[in-house]
């Protein structure tokens, strides 16, 4: 699956400019949510689609990104729509069959609610079985239906959630306290604040879903 692309989603959360630039500088092709294109812009970087109701970007931020790259495709939607700019970003990535996703802007910003969206639109059956993280530099986030690897330094926290019903049969090589077999349930805390013991680690889950937090120490931003 995937036609070996890279396509960088941003939002319009929390943005470390330095972390948003360095993605720009390897990445395909650059879809943002709305106000997401400013933060491109004032990265130095160009959108190839913007989407959304443009109630954060406003005129003044689409002309500098049109400026920027006048053939930038403009989908505008109503404020009274199903779906947020978030997924009308990711649906507009997955048009291209990239081989990964990456997230940026999908935390923080004034809105709780949307953080949380963003974080359970990993779920979503339409790219549930692509490569799709959403990172700040600090954390990564993304969803485990079959097996991971994760990247990072020892002391590095790992977290997984079950979503959509339990997961069984978990197994780990690299974490402090390996899985063994063990069952995650839907709400439960046993999943969180494990913690890399090396450099890599790998989580296979044999049945289910989980989110998979990684926050990074100081040293792995």
């Amino acid at each position: 699956m995937g036609s070996g692309l890279t396509v960088l989603v941003v939002l319009n959360g929390d943005i470390d400019p330095a972390f948003l630039a360095r993605q720009l500088a390897t990445a395909d092709r650059v879809v943002a949510a709305d106000g997401g294109a400013r933060a491109v812009t004032e990265a130095g970087g160009i959108c190839d689609v913007i989407v959304g109701d443009g109630d954060s970007l406003g005129e003044a931020g689409l002309s500098e990104a049109q400026k920027a790259n006048p053939d930038v495709e403009v989908r505008r939607f109503p404020t009274a729509k199903d779906a947020t700019d978030a997924e009308l970003a990711l649906r507009a990535a997955i048009e291209v069959d990239p081989e990964r996703i990456l997230v940026v802007g999908a935390f923080g910003g004034a809105r709780l609610d949307h953080e949380l969206a963003n974080v359970m639109l990993l779920a979503n059956p339409q790219w549930r079985g692509r490569d799709v993280v959403l990172a700040d530099g600090r954390r990564d986030v993304r969803l485990v239906t079959d097996r991971a690897e994760i990247h990072g330094r020892a002391g590095d926290i790992v977290t997984l959630l079950a979503v959509d019903g339990p997961a069984l049969d978990l197994q780990s090589q690299g974490l402090a306290y390996e899985l063994d077999g063990r069952n995650l349930e839907v709400a439960t805390s046993l999943g969180v604040s494990n913690e890399l013991t090396c450099s890599a680690a790998t989580v296979e889950v044999g049945s289910g879903m989980v989110l998979l937090v990684h926050e990074h120490g100081p040293a792995g931003n």
